[in-house]
């Protein structure tokens, strides 16, 4: 059989190690799950506009053509449409990696890069806040996990490094507590259900539901399907939650404007439906963040973007 798994299995049963899997992939995944480190922890700290924030990204498609998708759409009048919200770049990881640290520290590619431990992310700002965070990231096999997985059974590439916005960051690769805040759905359903759910996440559905493999119709429709739920459960939807749905890029022959909505208990009923025309951009997640909870900045592009409230 090909080899259908390239992964870094970082703290995996406390040793570091780059693995390259044959047909014994999935055994070998199993046996490290099995010792991998999960935390959930969980924190209540008021913020000035909301006490949860929750990011969600989805893949390469222009604002035109994800606004003219009907559950996108729809999604759109459930919150404030952001009409003048951009990318910072292509491929899509750096715009991942800008997302949480407010910089693309040079990353230009999609392949394996690391980010010097002194590098700081929002995570740096969140702990010492005494905010939780998590990061939630669709068919990762294990907490921590820090390669590529490709499904055995299908041959899809459902998870990808790429995608994680944190793990490219040694600062958190070489943290064994941290990489245990790293999950996979399975986790988010059982931190959810156990009302465990974090102040602060990133989520990543896998290469098939963000369209990054399939089509914005495809994404749309996951979208749809499985914030609906989510927006009338209290473990997640909280007193004061606000969500943000968008893109990581655009398409590579467009403007890099791209489809953004913010949804939750945090939008105020009298903004439901609205639009927003204020320019934004990936900078503005970390700033958004940074003045509801007090939290200083980054000292990067954070200082000078818009916050969303």
């Amino acid at each position: 059989m090909t080899c259908l798994l390239l992964a870094l299995l970082g703290f995996a049963g406390g040793v570091a190690a780059q693995l390259q899997y044959t047909s014994t992939a999935s055994s070998a995944v199993a046996a490290a799950a099995a010792t991998a480190l999960t935390l959930s922890p969980t924190s209540n700290v008021l913020g000035t506009k909301f006490e949860r924030f929750v990011q969600i990204f989805l893949e390469n498609t222009d604002y035109s053509k994800a606004i003219a998708d009907p559950n996108l759409a729809y999604l759109a009048s459930k919150g404030i449409s952001l009409t003048n919200y951009f990318a910072i770049t292509h491929p899509s990881q750096p715009n991942y990696v800008a997302a949480v640290g407010a910089n693309t520290h040079g990353i230009t590619g999609d392949g394996f890069v690391r980010i010097s431990p002194g590098v700081q992310t929002i995570v740096d700002l969140l702990e010492p806040a005494g905010i939780s965070w998590g990061i939630y990231q669709e068919h990762s096999p294990y907490s921590g996990f820090q390669g590529n997985y490709v499904n055995q059974q299908t041959g899809n590439a459902d998870y990808v490094r790429k995608h994680n916005p944190l793990v490219v960051y040694d600062s958190i690769s070489s943290n064994l507590n941290r990489l245990a805040k790293c999950k996979n759905f399975t986790m988010f359903d059982k931190d959810l259900a156990a009302n465990t759910l974090p102040q602060w996440m990133f989520i990543t559905p896998n290469m098939t539901n963000d369209g990054h493999d399939t089509s914005v119709t495809v994404a749309g429709q996951w979208s749809r399907n499985w914030l609906t739920p989510l927006l009338a459960n209290p473990n997640f939807n909280i007193a004061r939650t606000l969500v943000i749905l968008t893109f990581d890029e655009g398409s590579t022959s467009g403007t890099n404007k791209i489809y953004a909505v913010l949804l939750g208990s945090a939008v105020p009923t009298a903004k439901v439906g609205t639009t927003n025309n204020t320019a934004y951009n990936h900078y503005s997640l970390t700033k958004t963040v940074e003045l509801n909870w007090g939290l200083g900045n980054l000292g990067t592009n954070d200082v000078g973007t818009s916050a969303f409230f």
